[in-house]
Parts: structure tokens; sequence; C-alpha cells
């Protein structure tokens, strides 16, 4: 896996623990590093499955690897080793369940929601790769549910013990987001991803489909979030996360347009991966600089 995607659990839980923050919500640190844990024990744990099953699958011998997509390829040159990182994954499953289960412990007025939150977000990291990746809607869905409603709200309600429509808006920032980042990053490996089985929105419904929906998902975020601010009166300084949206038209234009993932898509990727970092990671800060 690749260390710094972890970086959006960062990002996703910076947005949550704001809005805690801008409502004067108090909270626990203890409550708030079970949280922190938690999800980036589900981030690795999703990730080193997703790298055994690709390596056992033979796919990762397939890919044109990127910095962005393809799988981090330490498996390729020690292939023998997959089933140690199979064991990984499945001892920072057993870590995220354990985890979760501590912070119900301490946020027991909202213990029912957390533990169906729970158990999709669990299903979620053991099915995305093996079942998952063969629906293409949920495959695009499954990413920014997990980061976005699961993480990023779940982690609100746990503080806060109840429910906000507010910002249940807000996660949906990091929910498109995050849909989007994994959208754009298939791009290269779309047809060894046919070859090895998977079908996700890209194999199912062409590149030019794709970009349009990337398009459309990053309208909808900048909707989301002049709205959410207009409508619930936040600051509007909160709308300097949008700085970091800007890229979005250029990114779809090299969508649009891909043919291989050459030095100008390899740009736009990472430019994607900013967005999807920043964006939740600013609006977080404006919103706890306001608190």
């Amino acid at each position: 896996m690749r260390p710094p995607f972890l970086l959006l659990v960062v990002s996703c839980l910076t947005l949550s623990f704001g809005f805690v923050s801008y409502l004067n919500i108090d909270g626990s640190w203890l409550l708030f590093s079970l949280i922190l844990v938690c999800g980036l024990c589900a981030h690795i744990a999703v990730n080193m499955l997703n790298e055994y099953v690709d390596c056992t699958s033979k796919l990762d011998f397939a890919t044109n690897r990127t910095p962005f997509s393809g799988g981090s390829g330490a498996l390729v040159s020690q292939p023998d080793v997959a089933h140690w990182v199979k064991y990984i994954g499945i001892g920072f499953v057993a870590l995220t369940i354990a985890s979760g289960l501590l912070v119900m412990r301490y946020a027991p007025q909202a213990w029912q929601s957390l533990f169906a939150m729970g158990v999709l977000g669990i299903v979620i990291v053991i099915s995305y790769t093996p079942v998952l990746n063969r629906f293409p809607w949920l495959c695009l869905i499954s990413p920014g549910l997990g980061f976005g409603v699961l993480m990023s709200y779940g982690s609100y309600v746990a503080v806060s013990g109840e429910h906000s429509l507010t910002m249940l808006l807000l996660a949906l920032i990091p929910t498109l987001l995050t849909n989007n980042l994994l959208l754009l990053n298939q791009f290269p490996d779309a047809a060894s991803d046919a070859d090895h089985g998977r079908n996700h929105v890209l194999i199912q419904y062409g590149y030019l489909f794709s970009a349009r929906l990337y398009l459309v998902q990053w309208l909808l975020t900048i909707a989301v979030v002049v709205a959410t601010v207009a409508a619930f009166n936040l600051p509007l300084y909160a709308l300097v996360c949008l700085l970091p949206m800007v890229p979005g038209w250029k990114i779809y234009q090299q969508a649009k347009h891909f043919s291989q993932p050459d030095e100008a898509f390899l740009a736009a990727m990472g430019q994607n991966v900013m967005m999807t970092l920043a964006t939740p990671l600013l609006l977080g800060v404006a919103l706890c600089v306001a608190g």
C-alpha cells in the first residue's frame, strides 16, 4: 500500500472534528484518538486485502503502474509473501473492529447508529476488492460511502451523540471527492481490470461516460459546499475550501480525452489527489477557527 494515502483519513476526520469544534461540543481526546485509530486501521485493512487479491489474481502483474494507480507493486517482486499480507489485512480488520467497539464504549448514547455504520464499514472493507469491484455502481459509491458517510459523519455522531443534517451534507463533500478519486485512478488500468474479472463503471460504460460522471460529481461537490454554507449560515470564509476545486475542469478535460496515462494525465491524477485531500481539510480548519 501507499502510506501517503492514509492522509485521506486525516482529511475526512478534520472535517468532522472541525464541525464539532464549530458547534462548541466538548469531546474526549481519547474518543478522538480511538476514532482516528479505527479509521486508519480500516484504511490499511482494505489496502492490504486489495494488495493480496490483486497479487493472487495476477492483476498486479498486468497493470501499468503509476504513482496513483496499479497497486504498490510490492508483491510483484515478492509474490511468495502474499499470504503474510493477507494475514496483516485480517489483523487490521480485527483491530478496526476492536477500536470500533471501544468507540461505542465511549459513545454509548449513539451505540446503535455506530454499530450499524460499523457493520456496513466492515462489509465494505472485506468485500471491496473481491465482490464490489464486479458491480459498477457499488464499486463507484463504496469508497465515498466509507470515507465520507461512515468516517466523517460517523465520527461526528460518535462525538456529539446525535445526528445532524448539516454534518450529513458536509460529509457528502468527501463522499463525492473520494468517489472521483477512485474513479479517475481506474482510468489507466481499465483494460487489465476487465481481463481479470472486474466490472467497474469504466469497463461497463466507457471512458467518455466516466469522464462526464467525474464532472457531475465535481459540480455536485461545489454545489453542496455553497448550498450548505448558505443554508446553515456557516462562515463565508469556509468557502476557501473551494480553492483546491479549481483544477477540476482541467482534470475532466484530461479524462474526457484519455487514451493513455501520459505525463499530462498523471499530472491531472496528482491534482485530483490534492483536491480530494485539501478540500475537506480546509473546510474543517475553517470551521474550527470559527468555533
